[in-house]
């Protein structure tokens, strides 16, 4: 006999490239997780506007938490990437403690049969290290204000864990996500955008080495890494843990150029402008987990990029694939 679900689900950030691929994924774990469908949108952009409605959304969430044994919240809100201002990356921050903060005060004894994941940044939150591949032991080395505000939030969450006895946390440190649902109007999602730079035969900007060398994790494989780890984690003592998710197998920006030539049939073009943000990305960001391991086998890069080809390309046919900005 199949179990029935007993672990209410809420995903912040469930629009986004991982949190859709989060949802998605539940479907393949229904037999753990019930997904809480968020009634609104939440208005990131309108301060005032977004207290009421976490507050609000708190408040239904702890109704039909009332009505299960457990509950999970994962957090992968967040349009912040390096090259984002220091004031709104403070911003991001400062929604994230109110969150928080509300949470306990709203969930009060209920706290104690929750579990709450983090996405964080390993590409933030190490990207100073003098030596990779790191793993968890290594410590925090940000250089960026985006590393440093993913580290802040980190802190903030480690210190509501030791308030609840039994309260779970898992900070999860991802590598560099890609995938289909990729937002190709931020300043990320570097696959992505190479894809659109060579379906379209445009020029695409890179604004470092061609030798600079990360770690590429498919979002569908990252959510399922994701949605398992929180299930190992709860049959340990552990109630505060932090894990590195990447596929630990790096490729340079010149072997994805590679990779492309041969699934396109021509060589991608590339500009390569100045930008004052190049400095705040080494060379090299490699990682190794070391915590809640368990064989899994990831999606080949090239697999990966001929799927957001073939998606983009459905997309250019309904009209659908924004243009990139003029050089």
């Amino acid at each position: 006999m199949t179990k029935s679900a007993n672990n209410l689900l809420w995903i912040v950030g469930q629009g986004g490239l991982l949190g859709s691929s989060i949802a998605t994924q539940v479907n393949q774990h229904s037999n753990n997780w019930i997904l809480w469908k968020q009634p609104e949108a939440f208005c990131w952009t309108e301060p005032l506007l977004l207290k009421n409605q976490l507050e609000h959304h708190l408040d239904l969430f702890l109704q039909a938490v009332k009505k299960q044994p457990k509950w999970t919240l994962i957090w992968t809100a967040g349009a912040g990437v390096v090259g984002t201002s220091a004031e709104n990356l403070r911003a991001e921050t400062s929604h994230f403690k109110y969150f928080l903060n509300q949470l306990e005060k709203k969930m009060g004894s209920y706290l104690n049969q929750g579990s709450f994941f983090l996405a964080s940044s390993a590409g933030g939150i190490w990207a100073g290290c003098p030596h990779f591949p790191v793993n968890e032991a290594t410590p925090p080395h940000p250089i960026s204000d985006y590393g440093k505000q993913k580290l802040e939030q980190e802190q903030i969450l480690k210190a509501l864990s030791k308030t609840s006895p039994q309260f779970r946390v898992m900070i999860g440190r991802i590598s560099n996500l890609y995938g289909t649902r990729q937002n190709l109007t931020k300043a990320q999602g570097l696959l992505s955008q190479l894809c659109r730079s060579a379906l379209l035969q445009v020029p695409m900007n890179v604004f470092v080495p061609l030798s600079t060398v990360r770690d590429y994790l498919y979002a569908p494989d990252a959510a399922e890494l994701i949605l398992r780890a929180l299930k190992k984690m709860e049959s340990t003592d552990q109630t505060l843990t932090t894990k590195i998710f990447a596929s630990e197998e790096e490729c340079s920006i010149s072997q994805i150029l590679s990779h492309l030539a041969h699934l396109t049939h021509h060589e991608p073009r590339m500009a390569y402008p100045e930008n004052t943000s190049s400095s705040l990305q080494p060379l090299e960001l490699s990682f190794r987990s070391q915590v809640l391991i368990e064989p899994y086998s990831y999606k080949p890069l090239l697999e990966g990029l001929n799927e957001i080809l073939n998606f983009q390309e459905s997309q250019l046919q309904l009209g659908e694939l924004p243009f990139p900005q003029a050089i």
